[in-house]
Formats: C-alpha cells, structure tokens, sequence
C-alpha cells in the first residue's frame, strides 16, 4: 500500500488544480457583477428635496424650484425625465419635516457629469445632499412596430 508520502505530489497537483478552477469563477463572477449585462445601460436618478437646509422650511416656490433645476439640468444633459414627489424625514429631534422633492432620471451621461449638476443643484437651493442612484436597465426608444 502507497503511504500518504507517496500521494503528496497528486494530491498537490489536484488541490492546484481546484484552486485554478475557483479562481477562475470567482473572476468571471466578480467580472458579471462589475459589467452591465449585454444591452443595459446606466441611469442615475437624482432625489432633491427643496427645503432650505438651514431651516427646514421651503426657501423657494415649487415652481421655481423646478425652473432652476430645469435650467440646470439643461446645461448638464440633453434630456432627462423630471417627476415631482413628497419625501419625509425624521431629524435627531424626533421631529417630521415633510418636503417638496423632484425626481430626475438621466441616462447616456456619466457619474462626473451628475455629480457637477448635483453640485451646482445643491448650491442652488441651499441643499446638504442629494440623493443619487445608479442602475443597470434595459432601454429602448420604441419607434412603433415595423408592420
């Protein structure tokens, strides 16, 4: 009978073996996760509340708050999609403040370019933060059927 000794150079040769293979899947599922799927592309939606950080309370009309986001989004994209909505929070006083939000969905840009309109949002209605999400999604601009 073989003593382990013996085994030593094929059971290194197996556990090599196995340690290329996991190697190898984790790069390719590392790799998956990083890249968009195959016809996706990125979107980012910005949340922006309108209250006035230093006070909580509406600093401008709702209207105005969507001309200057609008102008600023403007010089920043060539389009985006603009939705208005409610957003609330609660503050380290355990007091609700509710405001006026606008939503914004951007997609053929990059992060850089959202980021410097975000900058340039925030200054303008006196903001902390925004809210910035990013997605991989599918997109198409539907033309109508062929038939």
């Amino acid at each position: 009978m073989d003593s382990i000794k013996d085994k030593l150079p094929i059971i290194a040769v197996v556990l090599s073996v196995l340690s290329i293979i996991m190697v190898i899947t984790m790069f390719v599922e590392v790799n998956r996760l990083r890249s968009p799927e195959e016809g996706t592309e990125t979107q980012y939606v910005m949340y922006i509340g309108t209250n006035d950080k230093d006070t909580n309370l509406p600093k401008y009309s709702q209207e105005s708050c969507r001309e200057i986001v609008d102008k600023i989004c403007l010089e920043y994209f060539e389009g985006y999609t603009l939705q208005e909505a409610t957003g609330a929070w609660t503050d380290e006083n355990n007091r609700v403040t509710h405001e006026y939000t606008i939503v914004c969905y951007f997609d053929d840009t990059d992060r850089n370019t959202v980021n410097l309109a975000a900058d340039e949002i925030m200054k303008a209605l006196n903001q902390q933060t925004v809210l910035i999400e990013q997605d991989n999604i599918r997109m198409e601009y539907y033309s109508g059927s062929e038939d």
